[in-house]
């Protein structure tokens, strides 16, 4: 990124942005009822994670901004209200020695030092860009994570809910049989028992149907705003083919914000380097005064022009530290960006094979969802011709299936937008076209190798 992208003009959309936050987090809106996933993500916008890290980077543009500063012209003036009791040989022999100046200074040349700094500080910026991008991604998948954990929980809560009711009924009829001497005090209580633990599961169920749900209104930024009923989404995306673990490598470590934001810091230190070596070099200035003098002094003059050539002759080392320190963050760089490429490689690999498992974990989910429903045919029947007396159990093998239908699928969904995030990919089926895209990004493109 050149310098010339980050002028003052161009860094301003973050401190705007900072400041959009704090506006939107004062003026969020209620949250849909029913929430779909798309809803939940465009109102997870104003999270103050995420104001953290555009605040990270007004940071790094101020920095920027003080840095090009010391490039610019300075212009002052300076008022000096004096009285004196002239010497005996001075032509004017009045008191008043008051006198204004106005100037103007500016560094003319100093052999790169000051081009050196500026573009290590616009290098900074453009990996902070790409850190509040990433930013965004996590916050994005947290979203969806616990989203489909609210409904993970409700289902949850449905099985438990209908496992307790069949263990009610069947501990009821062991107390009617009990009385009449069929069911022994031993039998009666194993049956107590099994009433008991499902009751125990059904409230804890209860209550992560509250805490999940807590958990996404504050990742909404609407913490008394527990969403009371979600949609379930369309995860057809889940179908798309799985790309070769070479190409998802070679994607990631192409376009990965995180990657590319330490590819930045570490070319903002090489220049840091540059700038460090410059900095014992020549300066050369140049200025221009005007003056008004009460009191007439040859040696003063109304106009003045100056090029000041600064020689250093000896820093006391101070050059040579400030080399050796940014050399030493060019080393650590490059060996967290190492780190990090093996990493990520491993990580691409570990959801690369997560998906495969639960493309296969689909097939015997399939196999376990048909012969639940076959039993609940079957236990319906003999219901219906009085060959049972209820199909509960068969309600809660359905209420079974449906739960690890719905688990398979959002781990699928969650791999999905996890391999996006890594690839670098902006694209997600789940966030509508309008939603603003990641910084460092063009488009919403989906780049995901296919």
């Amino acid at each position: 990124m050149s310098v010339s992208l980050l002028s003052r003009r161009g860094r301003r959309p973050a401190v705007a942005g900072l400041l959009f936050f704090v506006a939107l987090a004062a003026l969020a809106a209620p949250l849909p009822d029913p929430l779909s996933l798309e809803a939940a993500l465009q109102a997870g916008g104003e999270h103050p994670s995420l104001a953290l890290s555009q605040a990270r980077l007004a940071q790094l543009e101020a920095e920027a901004d003080q840095v090009m500063a010391q490039d610019a012209v300075d212009v002052g003036a300076t008022l000096e209200a004096r009285m004196i009791d002239p010497s005996d040989i001075a032509v004017d022999q009045s008191n008043n020695d008051s006198r204004a100046t106005i100037f103007a200074r500016k560094r003319l040349y100093d052999f790169g030092h000051t081009a050196a700094l500026e573009a290590a500080a616009a290098t900074s910026v453009e990996a902070g860009q790409w850190r509040s991008g990433a930013a965004l991604q996590r916050h994005r998948i947290a979203i969806m994570q616990e989203f489909f954990n609210v409904l993970l929980a409700d289902l949850e809560f449905a099985r438990d809910n209908e496992a307790m009711a069949v263990a009610y009924v069947q501990a009821d009829r062991s107390r009617d049989r009990n009385e009449l001497g069929q069911v022994s005090e031993p039998d009666l209580l194993q049956q107590e028992t099994v009433f008991q633990q499902y009751r125990m599961r059904r409230s804890r169920s209860q209550a992560r149907q509250r805490s999940t749900r807590a958990l996404l209104a504050q990742l909404l930024d609407r913490p008394d705003q527990l969403p009371s009923s979600l949609v379930a989404p369309d995860l057809s995306a889940n179908d798309r083919p799985l790309p070769e673990y070479e190409s998802l490598v070679a994607a990631t470590l192409a376009a990965n914000p995180v990657i590319l934001a330490l590819r930045a810091d570490l070319e903002a230190a090489q220049l840091q380097v540059r700038a460090e070596r410059t900095g014992g070099r020549p300066v050369l200035t140049g200025s221009v005064v005007a003056a008004a003098n009460e009191r007439e002094v040859g040696s003063r003059n109304p106009l003045e022009a100056e090029l000041r050539l600064e020689i250093p002759l000896y820093d006391g080392k101070r050059t040579d530290a400030g080399v050796a320190r940014a050399q030493a963050d060019v080393f650590r760089l490059t060996a967290e960006l190492q780190q990090l490429e093996y990493d990520l490689r491993q990580r691409v690999l570990e959801i690369w094979l997560d998906i495969q498992t639960l493309l296969a974990q689909r097939e015997q989910v399939e196999i376990f969802t048909r012969s639940r429903e076959l039993n609940f045919d079957r236990a319906q029947a003999e219901y219906e011709q009085e060959l049972k007396t209820d199909f509960g159990d068969a309600l809660v093998g359905q209420s079974e299936s449906a739960l690890l239908r719905a688990q398979t699928e959002y781990n699928l969904a969650l791999d999905w937008a996890r391999l996006a995030a890594l690839t670098g990919d902006p694209y997600s089926p789940y966030i509508p076209a309008t939603a603003a895209a990641p910084p460092g990004t063009d488009s919403h493109e989906n780049t995901l190798p296919r």
